[in-house]
This record gives structure tokens, C-alpha cells and sequence, in this order.
């Protein structure tokens, strides 16, 4: 085996492994994006309950939503009244604090990387066909 066959049999693994991993990764990232819809910012109020515990308000849609905030994101309101939160277009009783989910944002880089080495194993392999 020479160093071109080598050469094009690690570009055949890579384009296997990087667009066989990449590809349905990004289809999922698609579909899940396409489910969510678009998250709008908006500023929300923070009032907090005789318990001690915050609840964020807001209205939107011509309605008035509120729903308690988890212990994890004090760091986005603490000492503040209002605070600029993301709401669902499709449901807007949801709301989040980041423009779009950490998760996803990970597995569309990820996604995205890999497809990218997929595709230029891919170009590598076509070019060692007409080399060797």
C-alpha cells in the first residue's frame, strides 16, 4: 500500500464517520429549530412572592403570562426589576433568557464541523481517484 491508497482509505473513514454523524445531527437541529419557531426578545418584570421566591411577568399575545423562575437563572434578573427575557411566537407562554438553546447550539456546531470534514474527505477521496 503506497501513500496515496493510505491517504484515501483514512478520507473514505472520515467522510463516512463526519457525514454519517453530521448529517443527521443537523437534520435534527432542523427540525427541532422548525418546531420551536422564532423566539422574540421582549423585557419582562420580576416580582418576587411573599415566599421569597421570583416569578417573571409579561404581556404579550393580549394576555398576561408569569411562571416562577428556576434557581439557575438568578444570574440573568438578580437586583433588577426588568430584564430582557426571549418569548416563543408560537407559545407565548414561554419564555427563556438565552436567544436559543445551549444544547442545540453545541450539537449545531458540532453538527457542522463534522459535515464539513465529511465533505472535504469526500473531495479528497475524488481527487486521490484521479492521482493514483
Amino acid at each position: 500500500m503506497n501513500a496515496v491508497d493510505a491517504v484515501g482509505t483514512i478520507a473514505e473513514i472520515l467522510s463516512w464517520i463526519g457525514l454519517g454523524l453530521g448529517l443527521p445531527l443537523l437534520a435534527v437541529v432542523f427540525l427541532v429549530k422548525v418546531h420551536d419557531g422564532s423566539w422574540l426578545p421582549h423585557e419582562i418584570v420580576i416580582v418576587e412572592d411573599e415566599d421569597g421566591r421570583a416569578r417573571a411577568r409579561w404581556f404579550t399575545a393580549g394576555d398576561f403570562w408569569e411562571r416562577p423562575l428556576r434557581p439557575q437563572e438568578s444570574a440573568h434578573w438578580h437586583g433588577r426589576e426588568a430584564v430582557d427575557a426571549f418569548l416563543s411566537e408560537r407559545h407565548p407562554s414561554l419564555m427563556r433568557f438565552e436567544p436559543r438553546r445551549p444544547v442545540l447550539h453545541a450539537f449545531q456546531v458540532l453538527g457542522i464541523t463534522l459535515a464539513a470534514v465529511g465533505a472535504a474527505a469526500v473531495a479528497l477521496s475524488i481527487v486521490l481517484l484521479f492521482i493514483g
